[in-house]
């Protein structure tokens, strides 16, 4: 891959990637390595490469433990329980709420039908010839018929 020069690098600019990607160039990104390599010439972005690059043989020495016997089992056994706990939650708390409105739903059908319903303690008096409900008059064309025992 050919390398190409953007224009020069500034100081701020040799800086910044000296610290995102360190002391070797080559692993900077293509388009800057060129212009990085020009600037590399002067004795301060010589210092700061060579820093940089302590740092970093000193960051490829470290080494990473060797994890616990079973841990990723029990990482993905806790993932399972807390999904499943919270789905049981989240699905059961809907068929409380359902509970709730249904009772709401009563409540509220007993109120109006208190508020709407003609006073059985008033000092009207209410003739039924027994065709009449709380709601009004089944009219003469209902058939009634009571069995006595």
């Amino acid at each position: 891959m050919a390398e190409h020069i953007a224009g020069p690098m500034s100081a701020e600019r040799f800086a910044e990637m000296v610290d995102a990607y360190g002391g070797d160039i080559g692993r900077w990104p293509q388009d800057e390595r060129a212009a990085a390599r020009a600037h590399a010439r002067s004795a301060e972005a010589a210092g700061m490469l060579e820093r940089a690059a302590d740092l970093d043989s000193l960051l490829d020495t470290y080494v990473l433990k060797a994890g616990h016997e079973g841990l990723d089992g029990r990482i993905v056994a806790k993932f399972v329980h807390r999904s499943r706990m919270r789905n049981l939650f989240r699905f059961g708390s809907a068929g409380i709420g359902l509970v709730g409105i249904g009772i709401a739903g009563a409540l509220a059908g007993s109120i109006a039908i208190a508020i709407l319903a003609p006073s059985l303690t008033s000092d009207t008096v209410i003739a039924s010839d027994g065709t009449a409900t709380m709601f009004g008059d089944v009219g003469p064309d209902a058939a009634i018929r009571q069995d006595s025992q």
